[in-house]
């Protein structure tokens, strides 16, 4: 039995709703494929993540659904408070960087924030310092650490939507900054490898071995540079949009 079939044959067992169930087992797939990926080295053990899926093993009724989506780091929080504001709680962030989210039959509203984050210490250290605003981690991908608050815990009952809306049919977001520095990144990127291609064509071969040395180094150091104004840029943004 494959990993889809058996995490199928879970999910049934919870009690999930058959509707629920083939969206998700098709979304997974989809992403499986794909990415040629192993689903267990993806989402771990099958019976755990069955278990993320419907909220620790008990379901989410009949009426229950599944959502996986993604968005960029600059669209993701306001991405992922307008899901709230239509009741998807999510469970875990994949290796990919999606978030695997669910939908009970009576749902409520949920908050959420993204934190920057280097290594497992900062991140339990900005969980335990939120955690006495009610905040729980859900998930965290490269340097960024994400959290959740039921709106409940604010309003109470006032949280519970009377209605679900329908989810969009997109499955990835992208926002402005996130498109400008993907693009700004492949133009530097394409620009540099013209530009070495130039070199090592014109030079002979004691100038190529010793230009490609360089450009290895350089392209070293410029991409540490770059990882860390990129965080440092993140950082900031996150912070100024949980402010």
């Amino acid at each position: 039995m494959s990993y889809l079939d058996e995490l199928e044959t879970l999910l049934r067992e919870r009690e999930v709703a058959e509707e629920r169930i083939r969206e998700t087992v098709n979304d997974l797939a989809a992403f499986v494929a794909e990415g040629d990926a192993d689903p267990e080295e993806e989402f771990g053990p099958v019976a755990e993540f069955a278990d993320d899926l419907t909220g620790g093993g008990g379901g989410s009724g009949p009426g229950g659904e599944a959502l996986v989506w993604g968005a960029d780091a600059f669209e993701a929080p306001a991405r992922m408070n307008e899901m709230g504001a239509q009741g998807w709680e999510i469970d875990l962030v994949d290796r990919q960087g999606r978030f695997v989210s669910h939908r009970d039959e009576s749902p409520q509203a949920w908050e959420y924030r993204q934190e920057s984050a280097l290594g497992r210490r900062e991140r339990a250290r900005m969980a335990e310092r939120l955690a006495p605003e009610g905040w729980e981690p859900c998930g965290h991908y490269f340097t960024h650490a994400y959290f959740k608050r039921a709106r409940a815990a604010l309003v109470g009952p006032e949280a519970e939507l009377a209605e679900r809306p329908a989810p969009a049919r997109k499955r990835f977001f992208w926002g402005v900054p996130g498109l400008v520095v993907t693009a700004f990144s492949l133009v530097v990127g394409v620009l540099a490898l013209l530009s070495l291609g130039r070199t090592l064509w014109d030079g002979d071969n004691a100038d190529r071995a010793a230009t490609l040395l360089g450009a290895l180094v350089g392209a070293g150091v410029g991409l540490g540079a770059m990882t860390v104004v990129v965080w440092l840029f993140f950082k900031l943004f996150a912070r100024l949009r949980n402010r």
